[in-house]
């Protein structure tokens, strides 16, 4: 399981001193099989470059179902049914400009859908990998940490 010192950890499991949340995000790990599916930020966006599961932040008085499911499809053209999709829990992120709540979904897929289709203002490619594979990849801050809180004894 991935270490992480006080010092560089961002991802809590209850609110860090002080924590004071701005807006809350959700997020889903779509699997099919031992793939997952990870979308690269574009350039110009925050943490662009890097990678991460489909997701965002949730509108005002929104819950965090319906906002996962909204942000993979508008993410991905992907339609998750709510019936299936498992709630992880959330988490307390600490980035260093905002406090966020982070509330993390699974939805497992027996076949890999027929088509997705990013969205390339937010998006500049899609992969389906391995979560070890993901590890390895440049990840968006705390999502190497979200990894190993949701699956860490099965890595």
């Amino acid at each position: 399981m991935g270490v992480f010192s006080e010092k560089e950890k961002l991802v809590f499991q209850t609110p860090p001193e002080n924590f004071n949340p701005k807006i809350e995000v959700a997020a889903c790990f779509i699997n099919v099989s031992d793939r997952v599916l990870f979308l690269k930020r574009v350039p110009s966006k925050t943490e662009g470059n890097l990678w991460g599961i489909p997701g965002g932040k949730l509108e005002k008085e929104e819950s965090p179902m319906s906002g996962v499911v909204r942000e993979v499809l508008e993410e991905t053209t992907i339609q998750l049914k709510p019936e299936h999709v498992k709630y992880f829990g959330k988490v307390y992120i600490r980035y260093p400009h905002i406090d966020f709540i982070y509330h993390m979904f699974e939805h497992n897929f027996e076949n890999f859908p027929k088509s997705v289709t990013i969205d390339e203002n937010e998006h500049s490619e899609y992969r389906w990998i391995t979560l070890r594979e993901a590890l390895e990849m440049p990840l968006i801050p705390g999502e190497d940490e979200c990894i190993y809180l949701a699956y860490g004894d099965t890595l």
